[in-house]
């Protein structure tokens, strides 16, 4: 039997922009998900079981391990997902899942699936380590992405992150911020679906000097030593991508009277935003979010896991 735990993630700054090698600036997070793999007596079967946040079953699947063919499930979308990824880390490993074994996996989310922390990369950290692949490699033949979910996966603290020459490259830093206690993370109730964010980027042009200055603006973020510093740059930020994909910053449509800095955290449109507070306080801040319909509000010293 193997236990694995792999960490979730979020992207405080780079989003799209990562894509394209732009320099961001990731963190692991205290929610992750669980991993129990096994042997059972069913020689030539895989069966797959995945139990949310309260412990409840939420999907099962049974594979015939000849072909990773797909012999029963409770989600067939989200079953053939899987199935691609088995069939990655089998392409990468071809003694991965011998057929003359029968096997379990069961998962265990320690965050609600609607939040968007890395469900599906901490599955490929997880599948990738179980049949002894590469992470990155695995990513790529399956689900896609820039890879930085997978850097978070196994990361012990923040860390920056770049495709170089079709290469991830992962630089642990630390974040030395006496604003920390001003930082929050909101979620906004709704699941951004990360093909569809990189396709909208995809569809509109961008600039020459947009990378670069993404990823000045990353760096200046690492070193900002005063909260009324790092809320420019996150105002920043939002503009410029906003210019780029061509929609309004979540501050000017949802949160105009806000005393301070609100900046999207990957995809536009769901998952969690990132609050930087100038004036209202702990409790205050919740009562805020809470009043416009947002009451799920982490700390950020809660969200981020570090040594």
């Amino acid at each position: 039997m193997t236990k694995l735990h792999k960490n979730g993630k979020l992207l405080l700054s780079g989003e799209y922009a990562v894509l394209d090698g732009a320099t961001a600036l990731a963190i692991p997070t205290h929610y992750g998900q669980k991993f129990i793999f096994g042997q059972n007596n069913n020689p030539g079967q895989l069966i797959w079981r995945a139990l949310d946040h309260n412990k409840a079953l939420w999907f099962e699947a049974e594979y015939k391990l000849d072909a990773l063919d797909i012999i029963s499930a409770h989600d067939n979308e989200l079953a053939r997902a899987l199935q691609k990824a088995l069939r990655a880390a089998r392409s990468l490993n071809p003694n991965f899942l011998a057929p003359s074994q029968g096997f379990t996996a069961e998962s265990h989310l320690e965050f609600p699936r609607s939040w968007g922390l890395g469900s599906s990369s901490t599955l490929i950290a997880a599948i990738a380590q179980w049949s002894n692949t590469d992470a990155f490699q695995l990513s790529q033949m399956s689900f896609g992405g820039s890879g930085y979910d997978i850097a978070a996966a196994d990361s012990t603290g923040p860390f920056t992150y770049r495709i170089k020459k079709n290469v991830p490259e992962v630089v642990p830093t630390r974040l030395n911020w006496p604003f920390k206690n001003k930082l929050y993370f909101i979620h906004r109730n709704q699941k951004q679906n990360s093909r569809q964010s990189i396709a909208h980027y995809r569809a509109h042009e961008t600039r020459a000097d947009f990378i670069q200055e993404i990823s000045a603006i990353t760096q200046d973020m690492i070193n900002a030593t005063s909260a009324e510093e790092f809320s420019a740059l996150m105002t920043l930020h939002e503009q410029i991508i906003a210019q780029i994909i061509q929609m309004k910053p979540v501050k000017e449509e949802l949160f105009g009277d806000f005393p301070g800095a609100i900046k999207s955290l990957g995809g536009w449109g769901g998952d969690f935003i990132m609050a930087l507070d100038l004036e209202l306080g702990r409790q205050n801040i919740r009562d805020y979010f809470s009043q416009k319909g947002f009451p799920t509000v982490i700390d950020f010293d809660q969200m981020i896991r570090q040594e």
